[in-house]
């Protein structure tokens, strides 16, 4: 199975999974080795693939087992600007309880750094998209639509 990703009039078009994983007061973030900003982890979604498969399938592969995937929070259609190219990303983002005890495979990871952020100090950090830090910060039970553009 591929990703789903399409280059379209100057836009590249991405479907993605993402979840707010939580343990007691804290939630798991994620950045790029060579960057000072952080994401949920999540990934793309494959073709044939729904996106709670996705979600169990990115998790897995990212931190192991040890996690409940509990509900859809938010649809969000993103649109946003990295590293000169225009982005048009459609995005479910889950609530996810930990009961694991150690995130497996994210200190080899050579890629991404994985660190559980206190809640307290979510507001501090440059998170993207930053749409999502009231949402982790006051969670709700209901799914939610939100349409985003970066700068505007």
């Amino acid at each position: 199975m591929t990703d789903i990703t399409l280059d379209l009039n100057n836009y590249r078009v991405n479907l993605r999974v993402a979840a707010i994983v939580r343990r007691e007061d804290e939630v798991l973030l994620c950045r790029p080795v060579d960057r000072q900003w952080w994401y949920l982890p999540g990934g793309r979604i494959k073709t044939n693939e729904d996106s709670l498969t996705a979600m169990h399938r990115e998790l897995t592969e990212e931190i192991g087992p040890g996690f409940e995937v509990l509900r859809p929070v938010i649809a969000a259609e993103n649109f946003f600007e990295l590293e000169g190219r225009n982005f048009h990303e459609l995005s479910t983002y889950y609530e996810v309880a930990w009961h694991g005890e150690k995130l497996a495979g994210t200190e080899e990871n050579e890629l991404e750094v994985f660190e559980w952020c206190p809640l307290s100090e979510i507001s501090g950090l440059t998170l993207k998209p930053d749409f999502v830090i009231p949402r982790i910060l006051e969670p709700r039970t209901e799914l939610e639509l939100i349409v985003h553009r970066e700068n505007q």
